[in-house]
């Protein structure tokens, strides 16, 4: 009696196996490369990461770039500072984390004004946002503002030893107009291919006419020439202060 009774739950579970949608060991595929290891999603797309999160291939993990021209909050890499109160004095020492905790953050930010050095805390100052950005603008403005000086406030005039006098009368007409402008002129007298050479004289005549127009627009040679007469020589010339 107790044969037949194991033989009918014998039975009995292998129609449950052959019927159900429950997996058995046995029926799970086996990877052909390891025998022993059970099937798992593959792909290159996806990985397991660190601490078994999902990670892409190519995925960024470097620092994010510096939002302003200056470190900020985390960016800060001291773990202790100094800050710089209202009144301009330096605190205490005291722990970055702490400032950053205490900080509101939809208006607050904690700007580094000194890395530090040896013996030397590194000195922050909590800024209002709205503040260091309007800094940031202006900053930008004035070295947009300095480059186009920079660009525009130089000027160049060049010569030909054997220039012939209409020309060079335009040209020094030019340059009185540049020194009128307080402009920085950089004159340069040089033989073009194709032209005759000019003879001494001529060079010391075109020389004496630069020099002439110089001093008549109350101006002077900025720096010493470079060059060679009757080769190329550069004269800069700008307006007395």
């Amino acid at each position: 009696m107790r044969y037949i009774y194991l033989r009918g739950l014998q039975s009995l579970r292998q129609r449950l196996l052959s019927s159900s949608h429950i997996y058995h060991e046995s029926t799970l595929p086996i990877s052909r490369s390891h025998p022993l290891s059970v099937w798992a999603p593959q792909s290159r797309f996806y990985s397991r990461g660190v601490g078994g999160f999902p990670s892409t291939p190519g995925q960024a993990t470097g620092p994010k770039p510096q939002r302003y021209s200056r470190p900020t909050n985390e960016e800060i890499e001291a773990n202790v500072i100094q800050l710089v109160n209202e009144n301009g004095q330096l605190e205490l020492p005291t722990l970055k984390n702490n400032v950053l905790i205490s900080l509101r953050r939809d208006s607050q930010i904690l700007v580094q004004l000194d890395p530090g050095g040896a013996g030397r805390n590194t000195v922050c100052k909590v800024m209002n946002i709205k503040d260091l950005r309007d800094q940031e603008r202006a900053k930008e403005n004035t070295v947009r503002l300095a480059k186009h000086a920079a660009k525009t406030s130089h000027k160049q005039i060049e010569l030909n030893w054997s220039i012939d006098p209409h020309d060079l009368a335009h040209r020094l007409k030019k340059l009185t107009s540049f020194l009128e402008k307080d402009k920085t002129v950089e004159i340069v007298l040089t033989r073009k291919k194709g032209k005759r050479a000019a003879t001494a004289p001529e060079i010391q005549q075109l020389l004496d006419h630069v020099q002439s127009t110089v001093q008549a627009a109350n101006a002077h040679q900025a720096k010493p020439m470079d060059g060679e007469p009757g080769k190329t020589l550069t004269i800069t010339v700008e307006k007395k202060n």
